[in-house]
């Protein structure tokens, strides 16, 4: 059994929150109820801590995974059935407003989070990376 890089995780959140953010309120402003997808070309669940933060945050890609489509995202990932309703549940009954659900795409591994409690809500998030893309233009 692998252990998972705690550190990797920290540090992928806190250099990349507000994109996380910004993509679960986008997606369910989009599409509703569902979870940001991070995927890392860097193996996050093993000895990442030797690599460095650059490279073990370089390249990541975030995407929406809507909760219709959850099921099959999960089973595509070989989660047991048993274990796929808990987390369709948990879709269902998370506050988008005020939390988020995450799941990290690790080379063969996959970890789902649920962030609660949010100095900053991801509609707050949206808005920041909004008003940057506007600042970034003018």
């Amino acid at each position: 059994m692998r252990h998972y890089n705690t550190s990797s995780r920290t540090s992928l959140f806190a250099q990349n929150f507000l994109w996380i953010g910004n993509r679960a309120w986008q997606g369910y402003l989009n599409f509703d109820r569902g979870i940001v997808a991070i995927s890392s070309p860097v193996d996050l669940f093993g000895d990442a801590d030797a690599r460095g933060s650059d490279s073990l945050l370089s390249d990541l890609n975030f995407r929406y995974v809507p909760q219709p489509q959850l099921a099959i995202y999960l089973q595509e990932w070989l989660i047991p059935d048993r274990s796929i309703e808990p987390i369709i549940t948990a879709v269902t009954n998370y506050h988008p407003q005020t939390e988020l659900i995450f799941a990290i795409e690790s080379n063969t591994n996959l970890d789902i989070g649920w962030c609660q409690n949010l100095k900053i809500s991801p509609p707050d998030c949206y808005q920041q990376v909004c008003r940057r893309w506007v600042s970034d233009r003018g």
